[in-house]
């Protein structure tokens, strides 16, 4: 390691011999889409893009979604997740403290939490035209779990969708999704904020 400017008396370069209680370099990729957020959508004195900002600003938060006046006027809850799943006590009390420090006095309360996780099961039945039905069932597995993936915090489920991406599935010739019966509609209340996420798949063969 060298020094760019070294004190008086003391010698640029160093051997580093270990480094603790770091953490991973933002990506590029992750830092060009921060930069792109805040040329696009200024900080505005407190409204739903600001609040998202602050959150986003805490680390281990991957994403985050603002409920303005989910619990009455002067209200806005922040629901977020890290890495795709739920955060810890710790990454809500940190986005919690960082949106209290920032938030306009304006603003009566602001919550930040976890959402709820709701399984949806999934009972489709296939025709593989002869293809082996237990080797085709991880390629489905996978399908569901990236579109389950795409789901923000209160987001409908829409059947069709799930119907079409199981018919687009190679060696599917055709098929009958059994459940769910229709859409699926998370609860989205004073309470909580359900997030739909894949249940039990159950594969069968079409008769």
């Amino acid at each position: 390691m060298e020094l760019m400017q070294a004190p008086s008396g003391v010698s640029a370069k160093a051997l580093l011999l270990s480094m603790r209680n770091g953490v991973d370099v933002e990506d590029d990729a992750a830092l060009l889409d921060r930069l792109l957020e805040l040329i696009r959508r200024p900080p505005a004195g407190g409204n739903r893009h600001d609040y998202r900002r602050w959150a986003m600003e805490v680390k281990g938060v991957s994403a985050a979604y603002v409920y303005p006046l989910r619990r009455g006027l002067g209200t806005v809850d922040v629901v977020i997740t890290a890495n795709g799943d739920l955060p810890s006590q710790e990454i809500l009390a940190n986005v919690q403290a960082h949106i209290e420090d920032l938030r306009p006095v304006t603003a009566k309360s602001c919550l930040v939490l976890a959402p709820t996780p709701r399984p949806v099961d999934i009972d489709v039945a296939l025709n593989l035209g002869g293809a082996n039905l237990d080797a085709f069932t991880p390629l489905l597995q996978q399908t569901l779990q990236a579109y389950f993936a795409g789901l923000a915090p209160g987001e409908r489920l829409v059947k069709s969708r799930i119907e079409a991406l199981i018919s687009d599935l190679p060696g599917v010739q055709d098929r009958q999704l059994n459940s769910p019966a229709g859409n699926v509609d998370p609860v989205s209340d004073p309470t909580k904020v359900e997030w739909l996420r894949l249940g039990k798949l159950t594969v069968g063969l079409l008769k």
